[in-house]
């Protein structure tokens, strides 16, 4: 997947982003005899985690850049650097929390904003004072699963 970040996005959001959230949640509905009901939760985990996606397909290479350069392996990482693609990252991240906020603002019938409103302040200002690019792709993964153990109180 590394010779195509184009690929490797599509195949990680959809199995990531859409799948994997609405295609369970309405799997699991359909299985227990429910009817479709639309869900403004699983909408918006299903969003956020495929922007997150994006972010995770064009900052996966950031670990392997001294070998992709040695072995003249062309990725994001080795064309615009690893400060610029982790910057990039960061602020479609940055995108993610305050549209997150936003949502809780204006939808309060459909997300908990007492929980929505300070855990994606806090992510975010986690994610503001991140220091070391050499682990931000772990970092952003913690990120990822951290939106999980949230999304059940939203």
């Amino acid at each position: 997947m590394k010779r195509f970040p184009f690929a490797a996005f599509l195949i990680i959001a959809t199995v990531r982003g859409f799948l994997l959230n609405f295609g369970v949640y309405y799997a699991t509905r359909a299985a227990l005899g429910l009817t479709f009901e639309w869900s403004s939760p699983v909408a918006f985990i299903t969003t956020f985690v495929t922007l997150f996606a994006l972010v995770i397909a064009i900052t996966k290479d950031l670990p392997d850049v001294e070998g992709d350069r040695k072995f003249q392996i062309s990725t994001l990482a080795t064309k615009l650097g690893v400060r610029n693609i982790a910057f990039l990252g960061s602020g479609l991240l940055m995108v993610n929390y305050v549209a997150s906020i936003l949502a809780a603002i204006y939808k309060p019938q459909a997300f908990n904003r007492s929980l929505m409103i300070p855990a994606h302040t806090i992510l975010a200002l986690i994610l503001i004072f991140q220091e070391a690019i050499s682990g931000f792709y772990r970092f952003i993964w913690n990120l990822f699963y951290a939106e999980y153990l949230i999304f059940p109180f939203i």
